[in-house]
């Protein structure tokens, strides 16, 4: 009689038994785990319940800025004809000391670099405060005519190319956190005023959608 076969009779029935049914036990835990990443459940929870969700096919509720932008079934698309080219829309986000501003957005045409995001603390075209990335995988935080929160550098959390990147804020009692596709990227202060979206050319004749706009508050 074999060694092999020796050690398998002495191991009781029991003992082989446990060890097969922890073993599918651990299996159906990850299982689990895996399918409920894949539904959502650990990413961050916005603040407060869902107040509108604008699809952009309408300007109704947006005052915008820039010489071409165009509400649609799409979404809204701003054309850059110049690099350094400026679009944007923005809207009054009602009053709660607590809230979540998150827009889905991605460049549809023209050298892949266009740097598109959100804004804040906007008080016209020229004093707001900006959250931007590109599909070359770049981010940068900055207040217009004012100073750089973040210099321009990659950040690893953006979807590279066409593909569409979401870029939120999450704003409690004067404090923002951003977060790109739900990781967070920084904090910093919020000062009022009204909230958008907004896009600049790096080169001549870029393109980019944005498909929505979400805002959730309490």
């Amino acid at each position: 009689m074999s060694n092999e076969t020796m050690n398998n009779e002495q191991i009781p029935k029991w003992l082989w038994r446990l060890a097969w049914w922890s073993f599918v036990i651990l299996i159906l835990v990850i299982a689990a785990m895996v399918m409920a990443v894949a539904l959502g459940a650990g990413d961050p929870k916005p603040m407060g319940s869902l107040t509108w969700e604008d699809r952009l096919d309408s300007r109704a509720r947006w005052q915008t800025f820039g010489d071409e932008l165009f509400f649609g079934s799409g979404g809204l698309v701003i054309n850059l004809k110049q690099k350094s080219d400026y679009g944007g829309a923005v809207t009054t986000v009602e009053a709660a000391t607590q809230f979540t501003l998150e827009a889905a957005a991605a460049q549809s045409n023209g050298e892949m670099g266009a740097f598109y995001g959100i804004i804040f603390n906007y008080r016209d075209s020229d004093h707001y405060s900006a959250v931007m990335i590109n599909g070359n995988g770049y981010v940068e935080v900055f207040e217009k005519g004012g100073k750089v929160l973040m210099p321009q550098q990659e950040w690893p959390n953006i979807l590279l190319g066409n593909e569409s990147n979401r870029v939120r804020l999450d704003a409690m009692n004067g404090e923002g956190l951003i977060r790109i596709n739900d990781e967070e990227l920084m904090r910093l202060p919020i000062t009022g005023g009204e909230a958008g979206i907004v896009a600049r050319a790096s080169a001549a004749n870029q393109r980019v959608r944005f498909s929505w706009v979400k805002v959730w508050s309490r």
